[in-house]
């Protein structure tokens, strides 16, 4: 391939997806050469056989308008010659040219045996931060025009302009990345990897200067870093607490909103005169109100006048980028002086360069791995932050991942000291006002984020904190496998064939002693281990007779008694941990002996080690989960919960210990907010009822000793949305409960023909429900499309897909209830399959009623309901986004209506949101009467 090649860019719309069954419908080319396009070419083709409804319904071509036209016999030798001797390109290649040439085949031509090269695969290596690869996510992505998706006409032509797009981003990378490119063992469709080699050829027949945000460290080019200046903000500002000033400083960028102006002065007052200050505030701030911009502004002006930092911690990495993004850009563009936000993560966030290095000399023997090496090869010279969460690495496996983030061998003999992504983050920190971390995060650096001066602290979407250290706490030790990694570095540490760790460690210094106590470290570590194991499933599982369901059994042990236990075998738990340290001292023994042989050593030498060093940590890790089941027991013996789990297979016993926080009543107050000034709680689902202390409880704040104020709700509810309750609805837990629910859907989202989000709270009867609405006739003849979570996709994908189509009707459960924003047509309807409490009966729920119940509480009111009206809070908040939304909230379950707990969780809804009970067969008639108004 060359610039004089001829680029001949295909696409077709077809009857079916394989060609053996299908008939092409449609055949476009875009010619390019010179990376211009120079000709084009489109027909119609009638297939001789009926258009099936659901490609109509994504093309746009019907019956009607192929009646008339060629049959594929009649230009199959046009199309012939003007494809012969071209360079065949398509998006997903693998596609159009085995459709095409079956086609050819049948019209008596033969197979075209072209140079064919994806557009998919460049696409995917050579833009890896892209949001998606589908034609329409790169032309958006990239800016080009892309009139008629799915028509050919329309998708040949982008597709050209994606090549021509592909060509020139190939031919601008550095000679060293296209080499590493090249050398790699892609295994790409057809020919594409040839664009790297044409690309690579003109840079060494016309080299190219390493422009100067490049620089090449060990052959591989990164972006420069350099530590950002310090900030200049020497002046004082004065805050604007006038309207007309925050009017002023605001335009013509952002709004002025009167309850943030109100939230902003709430924040900058209360925490102005630090003197004074001994209260937490906790800010109850609905959607549509703009909080983020109303905690954030205050707290840029206290940051500067009492030079402090600003923690600010939420649940989930997308929001943290949310913030990032509304602090570097938002704010930056309204203030007048300098503001700056780094995201902290931890370090296995990181793409650790020696580690990635070494990777590229190894061929794992996994095309989805080599292909993923590519595209961080070319995000390389884009990242600043080498976060391997910009990436969209759906294919690797936590292992390999965990491999490419781990430490160098001897760090401060890498090619790449003082490079490495993860420190970047610590320096960038020093000279930034907020700091922006997640719940996780906070919750295991809290210590660590303090300075001279304690910074500030915001929790963002505070509600979710407790439940975030819970998680965080929760331990899991799997004896078995902490026996079979034991037994496996054992077998390592003794190989002594030529490819073996035995070798190795032989030419070491010392090594042959090194192999001697590594030998005898690991079989002490195995038999006591064994003996902890055999003696655990005595004490606590031998007498359990509950039968196992799908194989497994579990059974909660007391605190009192697991302590017990410890204290027994106290000998055995202290030569584990005496063993694990020797264990540690021998691996640190053997990196410095290691180090001292510079070059001695292959490649697969150095990746080998590595690996065994991975091997030898992941034991130590689980003797330090041991290590944390038995702190738990001393800090928080009153809020553990543990339990053990027998997995029977085939003749052995396999066992887990699990357990950690059951709650967090006490938590907060001795590991977070000591480090900071009095914390801001914000959010815009905090509350359960006006008097419940849930909230209160669970975050260890004293009610009367805190600032509380809830904002009234921005939106216009009686105008824009309505909840309608269906009072007829049969239990959630009857039989046919699955079947009633996929009619109800099926007749509103047909009739109504907008996008709907289904909220369910278990995945089993999602799946039944998706599979009874796929297969219904009246959907399968409408025009709508039904998606699941984990059947069609993960949540980020279906949210795309609503963002960017119309006709869908989404089921999701869990994340889906909450933190998903879809203004406007993106849903129009929100159906809820049931009122979202817990699914009761676990162990863990059962140790937390206990708790309740000795303290005197009852456990529904006090635990389980405020916990789903918090959901369902969530779940209705779904819908009114903007200003501008309108739609219906439909509840399928009667419970909300004709329990007496039901008004508590009607209460709690948006004050003016119109709720009406009515029988299922009215629903229809009052959602359709809703939009028709709505539609005017």
């Amino acid at each position: 391939m060359q610039n004089k090649d001829i680029y001949a860019v295909v696409d077709l719309e077809t009857t079916r997806t394989t060609a053996e069954e299908g008939r092409i419908i449609q055949v476009a080319i875009a010619f390019v050469q010179n990376k211009k396009i120079i000709n084009q070419f489109s027909t119609l083709i009638n297939p001789h056989s009926n258009i099936p409804r659901n490609i109509t319904k994504l093309t746009g071509i019907t019956n009607e308008m192929v009646h008339g036209a060629p049959a594929f016999e009649d230009v199959a030798i046009t199309l012939h010659a003007m494809l012969a001797g071209t360079v065949f390109v398509a998006h997903n290649v693998n596609f159009d040219l085995p459709f095409l040439n079956l086609a050819f085949e049948r019209a008596g031509l033969t197979a075209l045996k072209n140079t064919a090269i994806d557009t998919v695969q460049l696409s995917q290596i050579l833009w890896p931060t892209a949001p998606g690869y589908r034609l329409s996510d790169l032309t958006q992505y990239l800016g080009f025009d892309h009139e008629r998706p799915h028509q050919a006409d329309s998708d040949a032509l982008a597709t050209a302009e994606l090549l021509i797009a592909i060509l020139q981003r190939a031919a601008t990378l550095p000679m060293v990345t296209l080499q590493s490119l090249v050398e790699l063992p892609l295994a790409l469709a057809r020919d594409t990897k040839r664009i790297f080699q044409l690309a690579l050829e003109e840079n060494q027949a016309e080299p190219q200067l390493l422009p100067n945000q490049l620089q090449v460290i060990a052959g591989l080019a990164i972006r420069r870093f350099s530590k950002p200046a310090p900030l200049s903000n020497k002046d004082e500002y004065a805050y604007p607490t006038k309207k007309a000033t925050l009017e002023k400083l605001l335009a013509p960028s952002l709004a002025y909103r009167p309850q943030q102006a109100k939230l902003m002065n709430l924040i900058y007052n209360h925490y102005h005169d630090l003197n004074d200050v001994t209260t937490p505030m906790v800010l109850e701030a609905p959607t549509g109100m703009g909080k983020t911009i109303g905690y954030l502004l205050p707290y840029a002006y206290l940051a500067n006048e009492q030079s402090r930092a600003v923690v600010i911690a939420t649940p989930t990495i997308n929001l943290q980028q949310q913030i990032m993004h509304t602090i570097n850009n938002d704010l930056n563009e309204v203030l007048p002086f300098e503001v700056r936000g780094v995201s902290l993560k931890g370090r296995t966030h990181f793409l650790n360069l020696q580690s990635f290095s070494r990777s590229l000399q190894v061929d794992e023997g996994s095309a989805s791995l080599q292909f993923i090496k590519a595209q961080v090869l070319v995000w390389l010279t884009e990242t600043l932050t080498g976060d391997l969460d910009d990436l969209n690495l759906n294919n690797a496996s936590e292992r390999f991942l965990k491999k490419l983030t781990q430490s160098a061998n001897n760090p401060a003999a890498s090619n790449f000291y003082g490079h490495e992504f993860w420190e970047r983050q610590e320096v960038s920190a020093a000279q930034a006002q907020f700091l922006v971390v997640n719940h996780a995060y906070l919750a295991t650096y809290a210590r660590e984020l303090t300075d001279e001066k304690k910074p500030f602290l915001v929790i963002d979407e505070a509600q979710r904190l407790p439940d975030a250290v819970i998680d965080q706490s929760r331990k899991k030790l799997d004896f078995d496998r902490w026996r079979a990694n034991i037994q496996f570095a054992h077998n390592t540490a003794l190989a002594n064939h030529d490819d073996g760790l035995g070798s190795i460690l032989e030419r070491l210094n010392g090594g042959k002693n090194f192999q001697t106590q590594l030998e005898q470290t690991l079989q002490e570590l195995q038999s006591d281990i064994t003996e902890l194991k055999s003696t655990i499933y005595r004490r606590f599982l031998l007498s359990n007779q509950t039968p196992p369901t799908d194989g497994k059994r579990e059974s909660s042990v007391a605190v009192t008694d697991l302590a017990q236990y410890w204290f027994d075998h106290r000998d055995t738990v202290k030569n584990i941990h005496i063993q694990t340290l020797r264990l540690d001292d021998l691996l640190d023994n053997i990196m410095e002996a290691f180090s001292q042989l510079k070059g001695a050593f292959s490649l697969a030498e150095r990746q080998l080690l590595a690996d065994f060093r991975r091997l030898l940590n992941g034991i130590s890790n689980a003797e330090s989960q041991l290590t944390g089941f038995q702190q738990e027991l001393v800090d928080f013996p009153d809020a553990s919960v543990f339990w053990l789990t027998e997995i029977t297979r085939q003749d052995e016993n396999h066992v887990i210990l699990s357990g950690g926080l059951l709650h967090t009543f006490d938590y907060f107050k001795s590991r977070i907010y000591p480090y900071f000034e009095p914390v801001t709680l914000i959010g815009a689902t905090l509350f359960t009822s006006t008097k419940s202390s849930y909230l209160y409880d669970r975050l260890n704040i004293e009610r009367k000793e805190s600032e509380t104020f809830r904002f009234g709700e921005v939106f216009d509810y009686e105008n824009q949305a309505e909840l309608i309750v269906a009072n007829d609805a049969p239990s959630v837990n009857d039989s046919n409960y699955s079947s009633y629910l996929a009619k109800e859907i099926v007749e509103l989202s047909t009739t109504v023909g907008e996008n709907t989000l289904v909220l369910f709270t278990s995945h089993e009867m999602l799946q039944d429900v998706f599979s009874r609405v796929q297969s219904n006739p009246k959907f399968m003849k409408s025009n709508m499309t039904v998606l699941a979570q984990g059947i069609s996709g993960g949540q980020q994908k279906l949210l795309k897909r609503m963002q960017k189509e119309q006709h869908l009707v989404v089921l999701g459960a869990a994340s889906f209830w909450e933190g998903i924003d879809l203004p406007d047509q993106q849903v129009r309807l929100v159906l809820l399959a049931r009122i979202p409490f817990e699914q009761p009966d676990n162990i863990v729920q059962k140790a937390e009623e206990a708790v309740l119940l000795a303290a005197g509480k009852q456990p529904f009111y006090q635990n389980t309901l405020p916990k789903a009206v918090i959901r369902l809070r969530q779940g209705v908040g779904r819908l009114i986004r903007t200003d501008q939304d309108y739609g219906v909230i439909v509840i399928f379950d009667s419970r909300i209506v004709n329990k007496r707990y039901g008004k508590t969780l009607q209460k709690m809804l948006p004050r003016t949101l119109p709720q009406v009970a009515v029988k299922s067969e009215q629903i229809l008639q009052e959602v359709t009467e809703f939009f028709t108004k709505h539609r005017k």
